[in-house]
């Protein structure tokens, strides 16, 4: 992420998703300025708490060569691979050692897709499909849907003589297997 792409004074602040950071051997960590996907080209609209800890940012952060809005103690791209270690290191001895990278975009997808509709989940994760969205990003919720009114049908009543009617006797049913 860099300064240059994002805007924070506007009514409701952007940050655009316009490129990935790289390992070239001999070269190392680079930025180029294409995403993974067209999809993932994008500009969501950031929440407020984003806006003021990227704020908070701006104020504290050094100037670096890259524009990178975290850049490392040399200036240069972060390495993903030092952000999961850092990460890891700060959730050790907590309850939170389940919590991976991986995990925020989960929490993300869910909540929108929760909100607003797996769509809007997909389109803000940069995927082109609402499917891989669903498939790898989007909790399933542990608890079925409440049926319980529907099932009460199958318990007793007083027209059955206090025992639950049999499957072909339930009224309105048509057997088709004889």
């Amino acid at each position: 992420m860099r300064w240059e792409d994002t805007d924070l004074a506007a009514e409701h602040p952007t940050l655009t998703i316009c490129g990935t950071i790289v390992y070239l051997k001999g070269k190392g960590f680079f930025r180029q300025n294409w995403t993974k996907s067209d999809a993932g080209y994008r500009t969501v609209i950031l929440p407020r708490f984003a806006v003021g800890m990227l704020l908070a940012r701006k104020l504290t952060a050094a100037d670096n060569p890259h524009d990178a809005i975290f850049a490392s103690r040399r200036d240069t791209w972060l390495s993903p691979h030092n952000v999961r270690r850092q990460w890891r290191q700060a959730r050790a001895y907590t309850d939170l050692e389940w919590v991976t990278p991986h995990t925020f975009r989960k929490t993300v997808a869910t909540l929108i897709d929760n909100e607003a509709n797996t769509e809007d989940a997909a389109a803000q994760l940069g995927h082109g499909s609402k499917e891989i969205t669903k498939k790898h990003y989007i909790v399933k919720p542990a608890l079925a849907p409440d049926s319980s009114h529907i099932l009460e049908q199958l318990g007793a009543s007083p027209t059955t003589g206090g025992r639950a009617p049999r499957p072909w006797a339930v009224p309105g049913r048509v057997d088709t297997h004889g």
